[in-house]
């Protein structure tokens, strides 16, 4: 039995790795560190929560530290991750954040406006995106620090991935719940911002753009929208083909990429919709339709707040410490 814990556990992403963890046969959740919340019950927040006795932590990192946990699950706001990773002494460690998820520093500099405070750790840290190839599955098993994929550039990443050497250029069209903007945003303390509604933001210079163009070698763009639901995401691909190809071998290229991926299915029958996926570390990748022009359209659907984050940090977790892949997540 793995001993982990979480440091962040009250957010929405901190709340889905405890359900998570708690149902998973091979770990112990021992932290549940929350600095606004530390005593309170997990169910005082999340009135779902099914279990009455469970509070959340506020344990320093000393503390931390001795009770030799296996692995640490960060889920921090952006740039609070490598203030923490250089003190903890832990086996493993899977940060949600941006901190770790570029390979450059100064990448992560220009596009976050802040210093990285850890460029060591950075270079030993591993995307986590297991889909990528086996060769990324092998890297992320060996990992000591996992920077966990953002929402949006999972479900990008994943869509264009196996077709990315037949495209001239690439426009991903997204849509997400509004659960991906965390709990202190506007849609979370007044619903009716998002009520019966639909917003474009960031149109042209998202911070997960440069984040899915160091796995994406094409010419991109990419615009996110908030849609009046709380969690499930929608990428829609635009791939403006180099040449004419038949659907049919399309979608043999997508099966062959991931044949041996356990949370990717390939929809051929229909359009895959954000319901499918909600509450699921799935993604499901279908549409396959090519226009006159010669753009191939591809749709991918995730759960932001599971296989865009907490599923996808237990389903790393797992090739880490040699899991079967799915505990825990189906």
């Amino acid at each position: 039995m793995k001993l982990v814990g979480i440091i962040g556990a009250s957010g929405y992403t901190g709340y889905e790795l405890i359900k998570i963890l708690l149902k998973h046969k091979e770990v112990e959740l021992k932290v549940l560190n929350s600095q606004s919340y530390a005593g309170q019950t997990v169910k005082s927040l999340y009135l779902d929560f099914n279990n009455d006795g469970l509070k959340f932590t506020n344990y320093s990192i000393d503390e931390i530290n001795n009770m030799q946990l296996d692995c640490i699950f960060l889920a921090l706001p952006h740039t609070k991750a490598t203030e923490i990773v250089p003190k903890l002494k832990c086996k493993k460690i899977i940060d949600l954040s941006a901190d770790y998820r570029f390979k450059k520093v100064e990448k992560y500099e220009e596009v976050y406006k802040v210093k990285h405070l850890d460029k060591e750790g950075n270079k030993k840290a591993v995307y986590g995106l297991p889909e990528l190839s086996e060769k990324q599955k092998i890297k992320i098993k060996k990992a000591k620090l996992v920077a966990n994929p953002g929402c949006y550039a999972t479900s990008c990443i994943l869509a264009a991935l196996p077709i990315q050497k037949l495209a001239k250029y690439i426009v991903f069209d997204c849509k997400s719940g509004w659960s991906g903007a965390g709990k202190e945003s506007a849609y979370a303390k007044n619903p009716d911002v998002i009520k019966d509604n639909l917003i474009a933001y960031n149109l042209t210079k998202h911070r997960h753009k440069y984040e899915i163009g160091q796995f994406i070698k094409k010419k991109i763009s990419f615009t996110p929208h908030v849609i009046d639901t709380f969690q499930g995401m929608m990428c829609t691909a635009h791939i403006l083909l180099k040449k004419s190809i038949e659907k049919e071998k399309i979608i043999e290229l997508y099966k062959k990429q991931y044949e041996n991926q356990p949370f990717i299915k390939i929809i051929e029958e229909k359009i895959p919709d954000i319901k499918a996926v909600q509450k699921t570390n799935y993604c499901l990748i279908g549409g396959f339709e090519i226009d006159e022009n010669n753009q191939l359209v591809i749709v991918a659907v995730i759960d932001n707040l599971i296989k865009g984050a907490s599923g996808q940090a237990v389903q790393n977790m797992n090739l880490m410490f040699g899991f079967k892949e799915e505990e825990g997540l189906v």
